[in-house]
C-alpha cells in the first residue's frame, strides 16, 4: 500500500463477487515447468467458460494445486509476518488469495506471495493452490518499492546504517538525488526529514574484492547483494518498514509522525530475479513489485483438502469443482479496470 495515497489497485478476477458472472480472462501459461527451459508459456483460454471440458475450468484461470516443495521464493521474508499469517491461516482455515507463480528453470518461482508460501511450508502443507502466469502473455511488469522507515529518529537510523560493514554513506543534496536511478555498486539513496539526503553504495574495498572474485562467483553469490539484504534486514530490525511509491516527504511525515527516513532502492530486472531464485538466492524483502493483470483474488479455498494425504491430481479435481461451483453461482467477475480494495 502506498501510505501517501492509501489505496491498492489491481486488475483482478474476484471469485466471490455476489451474483456476478465472469466477463473474460487473460490467457494463461501451462503449469508444468520444463527442466531445460526458462520461462514457459503456452496459449491458454480467453475465458474458463470457453472450455468444452468442464474439468478444466480451474486450469483455464491458471489455478493449480502443486507440491509446496516445488515452489521457490525470489525474495527474503519477514519472520514476524510469517508467524502472524500462520496464526491467521490456523484461525480462518482457508486460502483467500493464491500466490502467483511463474514456471522457470524446472521450478515455480513466486512473483507475489512469499509470506503465504513460507507459512504453508512451515505449517506442513504438502500442497498449495497457486495461479500460474507467464510474464509476456500476462503483460507482467516489475516495479520497485520504496521503503519508508519509522519508529525512531533520523540520527539513530544513520548511526545504525553506519554500523553496517561495507556500506558507504555519502551526504548529498536532495535535489541531486531525486530522479536518479541507482545502479551497481549503488544500493540507493536515503531521504530524511529536514531535507537531507544520503547516497548509499558499496565501499571501494568491497568493490575491489568483487572484481577480483567475479569469475569464480556463483550467480547471486556476490557481496553487493549480500550487503543489500543486510541493509534492508537491519532496517526491519531497527524500526518499521512501510512500502510506498511516493517520495513526498511532507505527506510521509504527516502519515508517520515518527518518520526516520525514506529509502529509494536499486531496481531489478524480471529475468534477473527469476535466475537468482532458480539458483537459490533471494533479493531483499519488499523491494520487488510485480504488477500482474488478471490475478485471482478471493478464492477462499478451504484448507482441509490441501492438508489431506492424497495425490495432487485428486486435489486438482476438487479445486476444479470449487471453481465450477463459483461459476454456477455467478460469484466470479473480471475487473478490467483498476479496482480499490478496502478490506486487505
Amino acid at each position: 500500500m502506498d501510505p501517501a495515497h492509501g489505496i491498492l489497485q489491481w486488475n483482478v478476477v474476484s471469485m466471490d463477487a455476489s451474483r456476478e458472472s465472469v466477463i473474460e480472462t487473460n490467457s494463461v501459461a501451462h503449469p508444468n515447468p520444463q527442466p531445460d527451459s526458462q520461462s514457459v508459456a503456452q496459449p491458454g483460454l480467453t475465458s474458463p467458460l470457453d472450455s468444452a471440458d468442464p474439468t478444466q475450468l480451474a486450469q483455464g484461470l491458471g489455478l493449480y494445486v502443486i507440491p509446496v516443495d516445488q515452489v521457490v521464493t525470489h525474495e527474503r521474508y519477514n519472520g514476524e509476518r510469517v508467524q502472524g499469517l500462520m496464526a491467521r491461516i490456523a484461525a480462518e482455515d482457508r486460502l483467500i488469495n493464491p500466490p502467483v507463480v511463474v514456471a522457470y528453470g524446472g521450478r515455480y518461482v513466486v512473483l507475489d506471495g512469499a509470506t503465504r508460501v513460507t507459512a504453508f511450508r512451515r505449517l506442513g502443507y504438502p500442497h498449495i493452490i497457486v495461479q500460474v502466469v507467464d510474464l509476456h502473455t500476462h503483460r507482467v511488469r516489475l516495479d520497485t518499492w520504496q521503503h519508508t522507515v519509522h519508529g525512531g529518529t533520523p540520527a539513530d537510523l544513520l548511526a545504525m546504517l553506519g554500523s553496517i560493514e561495507g556500506l558507504r554513506i555519502t551526504p548529498m543534496p536532495v535535489t541531486k538525488l531525486l530522479g536518479r536511478t541507482p545502479v551497481r555498486p549503488v544500493i540507493g539513496y536515503l531521504l530524511t526529514p529536514g531535507d537531507r539526503g544520503y547516497w548509499l553504495e558499496m565501499d571501494a574495498t568491497q568493490i575491489a574484492e568483487e572484481q577480483d572474485g567475479e569469475q569464480d562467483r556463483e550467480p547471486g553469490g556476490d557481496a553487493w547483494l549480500a550487503l543489500f539484504n543486510r541493509l534492508v534486514d537491519s532496517c526491519g530490525a531497527w524500526g518499521r518498514i512501510e512500502r510506498t511509491l511516493s517520495t513526498d516527504m511532507d505527506a510521509l511525515a504527516a502519515h508517520y509522525p515518527d518518520l526516520a527516513g525514506h529509502f529509494v532502492y536499486h531496481g531489478f530486472e524480471a529475468q534477473e530475479v527469476l535466475a537468482l531464485a532458480a539458483s537459490g538466492h533471494t533479493v531483499p524483502a519488499g523491494i520487488t513489485r510485480f504488477v500482474i493483470p488478471g490475478r485471482i483474488l478471493r478464492l477462499n479455498a478451504p484448507l482441509d483438502r490441501l492438508l489431506a494425504d492424497e495425490p495432487a491430481a485428486s486435489k486438482r479435481a476438487w479445486l476444479n469443482d470449487l471453481v465450477a461451483a463459483k461459476i454456477a453461482n455467478r460469484q466470479m467477475r473480471y475487473y478490467e479496470e483498476p479496482v480499490i480494495l478496502l478490506d486487505e
